[in-house]
């Protein structure tokens, strides 16, 4: 499951240029496809930066998580996806091999000695995993992606996976701060666009 947050255009900043170019024959529909799937993959990019200011994960780990859906020519629309699964808090671990989500593990490191310690903001102490109950944290590897995680039992004797916050709650923080940028690169892609498809409809003469 993921989150979406679309970008809204400013037609009303836009309505003269549009008119202009519908007017000598521009199909806006045409020119605002190519506008939106040009942006997007910039836009997510920004997204992705403006997450990894506030917790602490590696740049491809975010961006292959972003998605992007491409506008089409029946659907005028595109979209940046954040999960909405809460992040194993492995990933915020101090312990890089633990931390990377790259590796596929067979059986679990043994528990560091002095304690489990995650840092999920960037800028901010590490902070270590207390007990939950009676139980200290301890790894395990989780069952079909083979990914490490950090766990504790609960009083009745279940395991408890412990997450962090996920991307689609940690965009929904920053997305203020994305989505003018973004909208002012939708902007200026919808102007180059409009030129682009004139240009190749009325090419001039050698």
């Amino acid at each position: 499951m993921s989150v979406e947050y679309n970008v809204e255009l400013d037609r009303d900043a836009l309505r003269e240029a549009i008119s202009l170019f519908e007017f000598v024959g521009g199909n806006s529909d045409d020119a605002l496809r190519v506008a939106i799937n040009k942006a997007g993959p910039k836009v997510k990019t920004l997204a992705g930066r403006k997450i990894r200011e506030q917790v602490s994960l590696k740049a491809a780990y975010v961006n292959d998580r972003l998605t992007f859906k491409r506008a089409t020519r029946k659907d005028l629309s595109g979209a940046i996806g954040t999960p909405s699964r809460g992040l194993l808090l492995s990933r915020f671990s101090s312990e890089p091999n633990v931390a990377n989500a790259s590796v596929a593990w067979i059986k679990p490191p043994p528990n560091p000695y002095g304690g489990h310690y995650v840092k999920i903001k960037p800028g901010q102490p590490e902070k270590k995993i207390g007990r939950g109950g009676d139980s200290k944290p301890f790894y395990i590897v989780l069952k079909g992606s083979r990914a490490l995680g950090i766990a504790r039992r609960t009083s009745s004797g279940a395991i408890d996976v412990l997450h962090g916050p996920s991307l689609s709650q940690v965009f929904d923080d920053v997305r203020g701060d994305v989505l003018p940028d973004a909208g002012a690169e939708l902007q200026a892609q919808l102007l180059d666009a409009m030129r682009y498809l004139l240009a190749k409809q009325y090419p001039r003469e050698a």
